[in-house]
């Protein structure tokens, strides 16, 4: 890597493809609850087009090249992901809609965190705040899960677009 390169690499490279991806699920997901009787395709179409759209990002200018702790820091939390919506779908499935729905925006919570390896501070920052939203709803049923959904959404598509058009280079010392 050249001296020019090495001033230029961002510690995150992947920052702005996830950031990317979080626009366009977090979109999914807005429309999936103010349109609920469609909310399935507004669900796969967000998370389709995040991927294809962080896929694209490869087409950005350059930020750097991913190292082996991104690749596994962004594919370890995918694991973790699907593991523990496994648990959450077999252990409340009987629960009702409104425990299954959050704890699975709680999983997807924790799953930013690990991801943190990947993308960096700024990612683990909205793991906690959407690990915390899901945990008030959990805990305060007065209030409709509606209020926590589109809570959801609106931090993922906030934090998406800072990762997509500020990239900060912010780490974790």
């Amino acid at each position: 890597m050249s001296t020019v390169e090495s001033l230029l690499s961002h510690p995150y490279p992947l920052i702005r493809g996830g950031g990317l991806f979080l626009l366009f699920l977090g979109l999914g997901f807005l429309l999936s609850w103010i349109f609920r009787s469609r909310w399935l395709v507004f669900v796969i179409g967000g998370f389709a087009a995040g991927l294809t759209a962080s896929g694209l990002s490869a087409l950005l200018p350059s930020l750097g090249t991913p190292s082996f702790v991104h690749i596994a820091g962004l594919a370890g939390a995918i694991v973790i992901e699907m593991g523990l919506i496994y648990l959450v779908l077999t252990r409340y499935k009987d629960a009702g809609e409104r425990t299954l729905i959050l704890a699975i925006l709680l999983v997807v919570g924790v799953h930013f965190l690990p991801m943190g390896l990947a993308h960096g501070p700024l990612i683990v920052v909205l793991g906690l705040l959407l690990i915390v939203n899901a945990f008030v709803g959990l805990r305060a049923k007065q209030v409709p899960m509606q209020v926590f959904g589109l809570i959801d959404a609106l931090l993922k598509m906030g934090f998406g677009a800072v990762m997509l058009f500020a990239y900060p280079a912010l780490t974790f010392t």
